[in-house]
Order: structure tokens, then sequence, then C-alpha cells
């Protein structure tokens, strides 16, 4: 589930965006994922008619895995990350992203592995 907002300011665009994911339901073997929460602020530039710039600031955290009604120990992270993209406006309903997140803050919950830059790329519609 997701909600977002964005407001025009001159040529620039500022935007939100506040993401959840949460399971539905526990697997046959006792195993519940993690409940996530992403919050992403940003400002977006126009370079041309079809290609904009953004540069964004995304808080993530996550909760710990459980297995039978337990936390298990070293799971879940709370991360902070700055993501510059480029996104592509293919047509007037389906455009194209391509993004570089680059971790600056990190806490992985004693010794979960914790990721270095990872790459994006999306595509999205509008309807």
């Amino acid at each position: 589930m997701g909600a977002g907002y964005e407001r025009q300011v001159n040529d620039w665009t500022l935007f939100t965006q506040f993401d959840v994911s949460l399971p539905l339901e526990t697997s046959s073997q006792g195993f519940r994922p993690a409940e996530s929460y992403f919050l992403t602020l940003g400002v977006s530039h126009a370079v041309t008619d079809v290609l904009n710039l953004s540069f964004a600031v995304q808080g993530s955290h996550t909760t710990e895995d459980e297995y039978l009604g337990i936390d298990l120990a070293n799971t879940g992270a709370t991360t902070i990350s700055l993501r510059p993209s480029v996104v592509w406006q293919i047509n007037d309903r389906l455009s194209m992203s391509g993004s570089l997140n680059f971790p600056i803050y990190r806490d992985v919950n004693e010794t979960g592995i914790a990721t270095g830059p990872t790459w994006r790329l999306g595509f999205s519609t509008s309807f």
C-alpha cells in the first residue's frame, strides 16, 4: 500500500511517497515475513519534455521476521539512502526510470546483511 503527493513549484516538482509492505498471512511452516515501511522525500526537474532528473532521500524500516510467533534475531533494518534517478516519459501513460540507491545510514540489527548501493529499473503506467 502507498500514498504520494507532489507539488509543482516553478520548474521543479517536490514529491513525497509513503509505502507499507505488510504480510497477508503466515506460511504453512510458521514463517511470517517482516513488515516494511518506506518514506521518500524528493525533488525533480524536467531536462526536456520527456526526460526528468530527480533526487530523493528515502528512509526505510523493516521489522524482524517471525518464526512460530518468535521474532528472528538478526533480521530487520533501518536505513536512510540517497537516490538520484532518471525518468523517461515514453508516452502519455508509460514511463521508465532508473536509479541508484546509496545507503548513508544502516542499522541492520546485529549481524544482519548490509547491502551497498543498489540499481533499480522500473516501468510505470497511468490510468
